[in-house]
């Protein structure tokens, strides 16, 4: 039997085209599939990073409204609620007051011998107010972050 090598070179080259045809194809799809996975990778970073100075705006806004409640004290006035921009984030704070407690060591708790004077003496101590900061921060997507936080504010002792 005599092989005819003009058909057996024609099937080889059939073969060939379809061979690299499929890997061609193949690769195509591997290509778009790391494609679509960078992208949507990329994404997701840029929205955590989004995410993350939300976040920081909030935990700005808990500092400012600690400050309001420090001022407020020291003037003797109610600490304001504010609105605050804070790195372009739009941050809502709530502070509201708690209630009012004897600090633990204080003169009143133990029935010390006398007043002292607040921060002095081996029975040191007083009152505190204690207030609920809420700091809502927005972004300009879809971003939000919440903190709520309870701060305790000893009479008679400022914050330098």
């Amino acid at each position: 039997m005599v092989l005819n090598t003009k058909n057996n070179l024609k099937l080889r080259s059939g073969i060939a085209v379809v061979t690299v045809s499929m890997i061609l194809i193949f690769m195509m799809i591997i290509t778009v599939v790391a494609m679509k996975l960078l992208i949507q990778g990329s994404k997701a970073s840029g929205s955590s990073r989004r995410y993350l100075t939300v976040f920081d705006a909030a935990e700005s806004g808990i500092e400012v409204g600690m400050l309001n409640i420090e001022i407020a004290a020291k003037e003797g006035t109610v600490p304001n609620d504010d609105d605050v921009s804070v790195g372009q984030r739009d941050v809502t704070l709530l502070i509201e007051h708690m209630f009012t407690g004897t600090v633990a060591g204080a003169n009143i708790v133990f029935g010390g011998t006398g007043y002292e004077g607040v921060g002095t003496g081996i029975s040191s101590g007083g009152s505190a107010l204690f207030y609920r900061i809420e700091s809502d921060a927005k972004g300009p997507v879809e971003e939000q972050a919440v903190i709520e936080t309870a701060y305790r504010k000893i009479v008679g002792i400022s914050v330098r």
